[in-house]
């Protein structure tokens, strides 16, 4: 018997696992190599190639070894939520042979949020020890909307929309697989020992799934209730707007889902987010009661592999769920969000520079659990970073660790390098790296390699000669009112930078602004501009120009016609 804490109500009575007992082991690449490929250990760099003991040792040592490794795989630690008898169950499994897992997403937006990571995590480390995985995009369940951890029940979304999001989320995690294949090399992962992955949408099967034979197949077996006693009903009944038919009916719709996969693809264990648990439990209950009556009904000629002679489905082929924790910050905050907006893993709604400025801002008491759970960085490197982040927090190497690893998973090698120069340039930028340059490479975009990370713009000289710091704020855009840039300036979030020395390569040194007379306002002038900060990332480079060049070049700026207005003259 296994209960999870944050639902005492629901039990399982079958074998399953809790992801926070997995993330111990997965650096120790050979300890949870595959149980087909045997590896010698390396004692070289972490992307050393690997060798197969049946080239070195022959098939007896290389079988003896298969299974120290996958002993080694065993996802279980003491005092966890897992009994031990359920613990064994899968370890036993893991010892044996290859198991099929899948993770799933509805898309219900254009794009994955950091927050969906970490269940999909699980399949890249079980993908890369030799198993099957599946990605699973719910084209089809999104229609209905999953009820699980609300009390409101979801807008609906128009079709067109709908489409749109499946296309992009669909195209995305193709892409996030190519980067995981690419990233598992250079940490040491051979192609050789990978399983086998599929990217699927339920779509292609529940769209064609005839309304009886889902009643037929799965209805008799499904209990009310047990179905009105999950949590998710429960308070959505009580405490939300109630739940509809199509909404009580979607963990049905998910255990069909497993079901198709359990008979086409092999898949017997169901991984989720701890908000998942009841329609993991609903969707074991499906897979096992069809998976034993469905022969009965007429759906096969013989009986299928996962039955015993007693027409049982086979203690090593009962379906099994692992679930990954809703992670929170050590302050209590969801993972994820940022003053309560998701972290996306689309450049166009969340950049790499920023998505990299936010785990950069991953506090000290998180980083190392990160690093473990969203890396393949080894744990004993993790330890050695760790410690040289202690000698020198200012530095924040353990979160520049982390934020590159997971830029150069989420959008590759070449962003993660660039991105991360982006920001070493905004810690102690010169004024030739923050400049703004008109020249571009032939891509289109911009050769200044800070150019995402401090945006630019351009105000004619009158606005910012004897004008107050504050009212330059709202000139140049970063204050949306002048009564807020001058908020800005007085709470000391305002940042003016100055040369360390004559020439463009020198770097530049911050200093709070105050509350400064207007007339000393053109000292801050270097070269032709003006480099504030907001905060401590965000940068802002202001190039000042004479008005006429200004007007030449048909360029706008907050309160630019009102002042020509007052001073037509000039």
């Amino acid at each position: 018997m296994c209960r999870l804490q944050d639902n005492a109500s629901a039990e399982l009575t079958r074998p399953c696992v809790v992801y926070q007992e997995l993330h111990a082991h997965h650096a120790n690449r050979e300890a949870f190599r595959t149980l087909d490929m045997c590896t010698l250990p390396t004692t070289g760099p972490a992307n050393t190639a690997i060798k197969t003991l049946p080239q070195q040792c022959g098939e007896a040592a290389a079988e003896e070894e298969r299974v120290d490794r996958a002993r080694g795989a065993r996802i279980y630690k003491p005092n966890s939520w897992v009994s031990k008898r359920d613990r064994n169950a899968l370890d036993r499994l893991l010892e044996s042979r290859k198991l099929g897992f899948y993770a799933g997403v509805d898309p219900t937006a254009p794009s994955l949020h950091l927050g969906h990571l970490l269940p999909f995590m699980v399949l890249f480390w079980l993908y890369h020890h030799g198993h099957r995985v599946v990605s699973l995009v719910g084209g089809a369940t999104a229609r209905v909307g999953d009820p699980s951890g609300r009390l409101t029940s979801r807008a609906k979304t128009a079709e067109s929309v709908h489409d749109i999001n499946f296309k992009t989320m669909f195209a995305q995690l193709g892409g996030l697989w190519e980067n995981v294949e690419a990233y598992g090399q250079r940490h040491g992962y051979q192609d050789s020992s990978n399983g086998t992955r599929e990217l699927l949408d339920n779509s292609s099967w529940l769209d064609t799934l005839n309304i009886l034979d889902f009643l037929k197949l799965m209805g008799n077996g499904m209990r009310l209730g047990t179905m009105l006693g999950r949590d998710t009903v429960r308070n959505k009944m009580e405490k939300g707007d109630g739940m509809s038919f199509a909404e009580f009916t979607y963990p049905l719709l998910q255990g069909w889902d497993w079901w198709h996969m359990y008979r086409h693809h092999g898949v017997q264990l169901q991984i989720g987010g701890s908000d998942q648990y009841g329609n993991i439990v609903a969707g074991m209950d499906a897979v096992k009661y069809i998976a034993q009556n469905s022969a009965s009904d007429g759906t096969g000629s013989q009986t299928p592999e996962w039955l015993d002679a007693e027409g049982k489905v086979k203690e090593d082929m009962l379906p099994m769920g692992l679930t990954v924790p809703l992670l929170t910050t050590s302050s209590g905050e969801k993972f994820g969000k940022s003053a309560g907006n998701a972290i996306w893993l689309d450049r166009s709604m969340t950049s790499a520079f920023d998505l990299y400025g936010f785990l950069l801002r991953s506090s000290d008491d998180d980083v190392q659990r990160y690093l473990k759970l969203f890396t393949f960085v080894p744990t004993d490197e993790i330890g050695r970073v760790m410690g040289e982040h202690a000698n020198d927090p200012g530095k924040r190497k353990a979160q520049h660790l982390l934020a590159s690893e997971v830029l150069e998973l989420v959008h590759g090698r070449d962003e993660a390098v660039k991105t991360r120069k982006e920001h070493e340039l905004l810690r102690a930028p010169s004024l030739a790296s923050l400049k703004r340059q008109d020249k571009t490479d032939a891509s289109g975009e911009s050769s200044n390699p800070a150019a995402s990370g401090a945006e630019s713009t351009v105000l004619p000289y009158s606005l910012v000669v004897n004008t107050p710091f504050s009212r330059i704020l709202y000139h140049a855009g970063i204050a949306s009112t002048k009564s807020e840039g001058a908020r800005m300036v007085a709470k000391g979030g305002v940042y003016i930078a100055t040369a360390s020395a004559p020439g463009g390569d020198s770097k530049l040194n911050f200093h709070q602004v105050g509350v400064q007379k207007a007339n000393g306002v053109a000292d801050y002038i270097i070269d032709g501009v003006m480099v504030f900060r907001i905060g401590k990332w965000k940068v802002r480079v202001v190039e000042v120009v004479e008005d006429a060049d200004f007007d030449s070049r048909s360029l706008h700026a907050p309160g630019w016609d009102e002042w020509k207005a007052i001073h037509p003259q000039k």
